[in-house]
């Protein structure tokens, strides 16, 4: 039996979903292990189990509604649950991973920078718990936000397209109840799921480079702590890496929805290949900054024992080594 070449390309996305999760769940065990091991939670594992939890579903929940949209699902007679279930972890995965990035951002900022104003210093002492706040109000925001999706169902809008030469399939439009002011509704959480997290992390991690960049030239001329300036220097570039794979994907899912506005042909597996990069690239980058997870995965591969870092050394404040 042969595959066509939508076949092909489905299924060569499918083996990116596979590393996706993988990698990511990798992540998740190991921080959360990690953190059982320590007999309480770090802030910055806490983010990156958010994260790698978030990356797990919205990854699944992408190649699901792709496969599902291959098969023709809106051409059904009746707009299926699962589906509606489907859009819902994947808006709510995509809101708690990119809001975990902004936090994850944040948190280094006010971690490195030293402010002079007395607010701010009272902030960084308590910026762990704050934090911490912030993650569990971005939980229950994305699980709270989208549940109007579970009511999406089938009205009289439709129209009709062709699917292959000899059928024709007529496409509907899921639409919300007459009682949700579909615009308002969208408008509010495409700038939750968008430009808000873009203002908290843009500001946070230029405010980062800077102190950084001049941290590290001060430290360098006067040939001091210019270990710990570095160690510090790969935390604002995980910071910065993952802003900006975040700014690239989000920058990806907006040239697939304006073609599609304007005609365009171009195959809902593009879309699927932006979350693929997403999620790979920031479970990667999580990986790579952080020592623990670096130190394990390198066991896992080469067989030898991951040595146990101090509590109290730079990786445990903030994620780098």
């Amino acid at each position: 039996m042969g595959f066509g070449q939508h076949e092909v390309q489905l299924y060569g996305i499918a083996v990116l979903v596979v590393i996706g999760v993988l990698w990511n769940t990798f992540n998740l065990i190991t921080t959360m292990f990690q953190q059982w091991k320590a007999g309480g939670v770090q802030t910055v594992g806490l983010i990156i189990s958010t994260i790698s939890l978030g990356n797990v579903f919205l990854h699944l929940s992408t190649f699901g509604i792709v496969v599902t949209m291959w098969r023709g699902v809106l051409c059904w007679d009746d707009l299926p649950m699962f589906f509606c279930a489907m859009l819902y972890v994947w808006l709510s995965s995509s809101c708690l991973s990119f809001w975990s990035i902004a936090w994850l951002s944040v948190l280094y900022c006010v971690k490195v920078v030293n402010f002079t104003s007395e607010l701010f210093a009272k902030i960084k002492t308590n910026i762990s718990p704050i934090i911490n706040v912030a993650l569990a109000v971005t939980f229950l925001n994305s699980c709270v936000m989208f549940s109007p999706f579970f009511s999406l169902n089938y009205r009289n809008e439709s129209y009709v397209t062709p699917v292959t030469k000899n059928t024709t399939c007529v496409i509907k439009t899921p639409l919300f109840p007459t009682w949700i002011n579909m615009n308002l509704y969208v408008l509010v959480f495409i700038c939750y799921l968008a430009p808000l997290p873009v203002m908290v992390m843009v500001p946070s991690s230029i405010r980062l480079v800077v102190h950084l960049c001049k941290h590290t030239l001060g430290m360098r001329k006067n040939k001091t702590d210019v270990q710990s300036a570095d160690s510090y220097l790969l935390v604002c570039k995980l910071t910065v890496a993952l802003v900006g794979v975040y700014i690239t994907t989000l920058t990806t899912i907006s040239l697939f929805y304006l073609s599609k506005l304007y005609g365009s042909d171009i195959s809902i597996n593009s879309l699927l290949l932006g979350y693929s990069f997403y999620c790979i690239a920031s479970g990667v980058l999580l990986t790579i900054s952080n020592k623990n997870l670096r130190e394990k995965l390198w066991a896992l591969f080469c067989g030898t024992k991951a040595s146990n870092a101090s509590s109290k050394s730079l990786s445990g404040e903030t994620g780098a080594a």
